[in-house]
């Protein structure tokens, strides 16, 4: 009940703060053309709210522990436990390190860099904030976000670099990509989606897309075919994921974990489905917009790749989740369309689908026999 508190008060704090800005942006740009800054109150207040959900936690996320670790080796001793980190996140790491601060603060900076991107890449779309709210406490994202820290930050400056690809920016986009190397080296694979801004990229033949989504479903079912990948050790070395190259041939070898079709997965299936069903009207609605079609793109390589690879090694689904964020802002377009089209029963399941992930994630993580999964029950590192 604790975590079901936590996760349901934070949810509806930053969803009425998003509904106030959002309201306020409608008001401000219809007098005047404008749109309110990042450091709007409603906005702030939402980040000091997450950061310190974030900062405070305690074993939530499965790498936290390790994290926390990492942290405190370098307060102890001026150096790390892994000599393999990108130098970036070793620079942030000895700043905060070197000032004494308690890990709530070093948790919380990381916390916010990822929530500030997000919120940011809506800046002129503040109407997408509440959905955005939501989803990110009461969906997978939060738990993703406590987990694999580094390359989740990058995920968020990816959604928001869009912007750039859309504008064709090269500059920008590429100096973006590099530095967010330093915190994480896989963000390299993302520089060759700058070309997104050459191409049309709208995918608007929804029977072409379901039929590739279900080939990979079905291809993905039975993964046998990643031992024929043999530079795949190499490929993921380059990525920096060296402890993982290191065993690929093992767990090539091995059972692979398999990804049942449960509730969780089952909600984010069709919650995809729906994205996948409206995204034709959806560009109607929103009028031709060359962002939005490089939103879905990116959304559909990456649920397209999820499940080809489901039935592997979370190693393969890690460099996916740079492209499987994308349905947070895609779920955030197609309930304000939803809504705005008055398909008012459609609406309200995409809700029920959305907004009970977390408490079937509770409920498992309580109940269950997995002690792994009680990483995503929440707790206070003061109560500890």
């Amino acid at each position: 009940m604790f975590s079901v508190v936590i996760y349901t008060v934070t949810a509806l704090l930053l969803f009425v703060l998003a509904i106030n800005v959002s309201n306020r942006d409608k008001v401000l740009y219809a007098s005047s053309g404008r749109h309110l800054t990042m450091g709007s109150w409603e906005i702030v207040t939402s980040f000091v709210i997450f950061c310190f959900i974030a900062g405070a936690r305690y074993k939530v996320g499965v790498d936290h522990l390790s994290y926390l670790a990492e942290y405190q080796n370098y307060v102890r001793f001026g150096s790390g436990i892994r000599d393999t980190m990108e130098p970036g996140f070793v620079f942030i790491t000895k700043f905060f390190s070197g000032l004494g601060l308690h890990f709530f603060f070093y948790f919380a900076f990381w916390a916010f860099l990822q929530i500030f991107f997000v919120y940011k890449s809506c800046e002129d779309e503040k109407y997408l904030l509440p959905y955005i709210a939501l989803c990110i406490m009461l969906g997978p994202y939060f738990l993703s976000w406590m987990n694999g820290i580094r390359q989740c930050v990058v995920a968020c400056f990816f959604v928001y670099s869009v912007r750039f690809i859309d504008r064709k920016q090269l500059l920008p986009f590429v100096l973006g990509i590099l530095l967010a190397s330093t915190i994480h080296r896989s963000a390299l694979m993302l520089l060759p989606f700058f070309l997104l801004a050459y191409r049309p990229v709208a995918l608007k033949n929804r029977a072409f897309d379901y039929g590739l989504l279900v080939a990979c479903v079905l291809l993905g079912a039975s993964p046998s075919w990643l031992g024929l990948t043999g530079q795949a050790a190499d490929v993921l070395e380059m990525l920096g994921y060296d402890e993982y190259a290191d065993r690929y041939d093992d767990m090539v070898e091995m059972e692979f974990t398999r990804i049942a079709w449960g509730p969780s997965r089952i909600s984010i299936f069709l919650t995809d489905v729906l994205i996948i069903l409206f995204y034709p009207k959806m560009r109607e609605y929103y009028e031709p917009s060359r962002k939005l079609d490089i939103l879905f793109f990116l959304f559909f390589f990456g649920v397209c790749l999820y499940n080809l690879f489901a039935n592997t090694s979370h190693i393969f689904l890690r460099p996916i989740e740079y492209f499987t964020l994308f349905r947070l802002p895609l779920t955030a377009y197609t309930l304000f369309y939803l809504k705005k089209a008055h398909k008012t029963k459609i609406f309200i399941a995409m809700c029920l689908l959305l907004f009970t992930y977390i408490y079937f994630i509770v409920y498992k993580s309580t109940f269950g026999q997995n002690t792994a999964l009680q990483t995503n029950l929440y707790k206070f590192f003061f109560m500890q």
